[in-house]
């Protein structure tokens, strides 16, 4: 459905258990080839994917339509990362990750050890509904460019994206089985989990446990990034309208659904009312998309997904029955043919508020007070989420101390959701957040099965019969006493 207008887009057949199985082993059948590439016609044939992907027409407006997002999030957002992300794997930084890494042994000079990366085989991706690009297609390309085949299951609100991306994928000539995608609810992710070599997971943390503990029984890796409560820390020398301006901006992007996004704004005290006023004048400002006119400026899009505006308005209700005050929005829009939420600001929230501590994903943001900065980082840290944060000083160098403070798998200073596009340092999750790690060679790498091979040096190979005559049966006492005077001078 087009959660704007409430239009039906298309039906699309579910795939069933044995249909996720048939495509794992097409990929499984496929994937020696793929792997078998270097790293330069890999790189050089998901280049030229990336820019048949960023020049075609019916991309947008197919994720515009099932995502309900405003064209700008779906362009400048969604498919200006992907492209940036291909351009980064693909590139130098690729190519130095995935290389054989030579290392000198110091106790064996005679020997060197090579790190060589393989592909693991097949990726399972499962994506969720609120990125049906960045967090589903973009999340195959690390994967790819190991050289493993990836089986794409999208969300069952959002399949149409990865859908004709694989259509794209066939008519540009592209490895057959390579990428696949398959549409379908929890029995097709189920059966992805069961058979693939490895799992790429983005979503809730009840279905993510799930994964890990199929994953664990069949002892293959996972990467699940699972949701967060991200803290904007504003202290009391903070740029204010600026950081206003970045809290409304990073809470209400895309309706709110977006998992590194501003949660909750934690402001010391002795500046909350005139922070607080200054995200009231922002929230006005926002332009709303309509289902009468989806299609004109907007700001603010629709909710992807209903059931999420239900969550959103159950946290509005309690926490105002515990004392928070509606300072902008908290009703739903009077358009009734989309699914419309008002960007909806809190104000006299508790830590102790299930607004404050359980993850909304959706255009919510309660402020909460703090009497001083050791406060307001206590509050932060009171969280059995780590995904991402914030923190907002004057002094650059304080922020940075603080953030180093702050327990999240990647923090801005003085900015927000920028640590997301900046693909050359690794994000992700501590505490229930997730396990594992996208963007940075140290996320390409987790996509490989790493063999270790020791071997000769070209020059010292011919103290290897001599080593091994000594250090090998039988054993001789003399031996042992050089290795024990050789210990305690070293260690």
């Amino acid at each position: 459905m087009n959660p704007a207008t409430g239009a039906l887009c298309a039906e699309v057949p579910a795939a069933s258990a044995d249909d996720v199985t048939q495509a794992v082993a097409r990929a499984r059948q496929a994937q020696p080839a793929w792997g078998a590439l270097t790293f330069r016609e890999r790189a050089r044939a998901l280049r030229r994917f990336s820019h048949r992907l960023m020049l075609d027409p019916d991309l947008l407006p197919i994720l515009i339509s099932e995502s309900g997002k405003p064209r700008f999030e779906a362009e400048a957002i969604e498919l200006f990362y992907t492209c940036e992300l291909v351009r980064f794997y693909t590139g130098r930084a690729g190519r130095r990750a995935l290389r054989d890494d030579v290392r000198h042994p110091f106790l064996f000079a005679n020997k060197r050890a090579r790190v060589v990366y393989h592909p693991r085989g097949v990726v399972g991706v499962i994506g969720p509904w609120n990125w049906p690009l960045l967090n589903n297609f973009a999340d195959a390309v690390a994967p790819l460019v190991c050289g493993n085949a990836v089986v794409l299951k999208p969300s069952p609100l959002t399949p149409l994206t990865s859908l004709h991306i694989a259509k794209l994928w066939a008519t540009e000539g592209m490895p057959a089985d390579i990428l696949q995608v398959v549409p379908g609810d929890g029995d097709a992710g189920a059966a992805l989990v069961d058979h693939a070599d490895m799992i790429f997971f983005t979503g809730s943390q009840a279905t993510g446990r799930k994964i890990a503990a199929t994953a664990g029984a069949r002892l293959i890796p996972v990467v699940l990034e699972l949701g967060g409560k991200s803290p904007m820390i504003v202290l009391r020398d903070a740029d204010l309208p600026r950081a206003a301006h970045a809290a409304v901006w990073s809470a209400f992007a895309h309706s709110g659904q977006v998992c590194i996004r501003t949660e909750r704004v934690i402001v010391e005290d002795a500046v909350a009312d005139e922070f607080t006023r200054l995200c009231v004048a922002e929230v006005s400002q926002l332009r709303r998309a309509t289902a009468d006119a989806p299609g004109a400026p907007a700001d603010i899009g629709a909710m992807t997904f209903p059931p999420q505006m239900a969550h959103v308005a159950q946290q509005i209700a309690e926490a105002t029955s515990q004392g928070a005050r509606v300072l902008a929005g908290g009703q739903p829009a009077s358009d009734k043919a989309g699914n419309f939420l008002a960007p909806t600001l809190l104000g006299d929230v508790t830590p102790a508020m299930g607004v404050a501590r359980d993850e909304t994903f959706g255009p919510l943001l309660p402020i909460i007070r703090a009497p001083d900065a050791e406060a307001a980082l206590r509050i932060a840290n009171d969280s059995a989420l780590g995904l991402s944060g914030s923190v907002w000083s004057g002094n650059a160098t304080r922020a940075a101390a603080m953030a180093r403070r702050l327990e999240a798998g990647s923090v801005c200073v003085n900015d927000v959701l920028v640590n997301y596009f900046c693909v050359e340092a690794p994000l992700g999750g501590v505490k229930a957040s997730g396990l594992g790690l996208r963007h940075g060679p140290e996320a390409l790498r987790q996509f490989c099965r790493i063999e270790t091979v020791v071997e000769d040096r070209a020059l010292l190979g011919f103290l290897s019969p001599f080593l091994g005559r000594h250090l090998t049966f039988p054993y001789n006492a003399r031996v042992l006493k050089v290795i024990r005077w050789f210990m305690r001078r070293l260690y």
